[in-house]
């Protein structure tokens, strides 16, 4: 699986920031076929913008809003137990797919994939290509 979440991608530049965005995650959908759904969302539950394969049924929307409220959820449970706890990673099995969602600054990555996939890598990678997203999107990182 080629580098497609960094900002070594060439993207042209005269297009709007939607535009962009859409067209990194339509590079991520297609690096590989073991990637089938991946949803870039606010952290206040916006879906910016998704792709998926055919193969695939999920409403991005109501997908977005539900594993932000769920990390947020999660992440205020764990700090009553455990005080200084910060979520900013979720891996979820949904049998033969894994569910990731990776958080940073006022982002989150949503990705569906398959259990084949390197996940030291993807994770790696996806945490790079937030960076750049949120450095687009003039988010900032917290």
């Amino acid at each position: 699986m080629e580098n497609v979440l960094s900002s070594s991608s060439s993207i042209p530049s005269g297009r709007t920031l939607t535009e962009r965005v859409q067209q990194k995650l339509s590079e991520i959908l297609e690096s590989s076929d073991l990637i089938k759904f991946v949803a870039l969302v606010t952290m206040d539950g916006f879906t910016i913008a998704s792709e998926m394969k055919d193969n695939i049924n999920v409403n991005p929307k109501w997908l977005g809003a539900l594993i932000v409220s769920s990390i947020k959820n999660l992440e205020l449970n764990l700090r009553k137990a455990l005080n200084e706890a910060n979520l900013s990673e979720l891996v979820i099995s949904l049998g033969q797919d894994l569910l990731i969602v990776k958080s940073i600054g006022k982002l989150a990555l949503i990705m569906i994939v398959d259990k084949a996939l390197d996940m030291n890598f993807v994770m790696y990678e996806i945490e790079e290509g937030l960076r750049d997203l949120s450095t687009d999107l003039g988010l900032g990182i917290e």
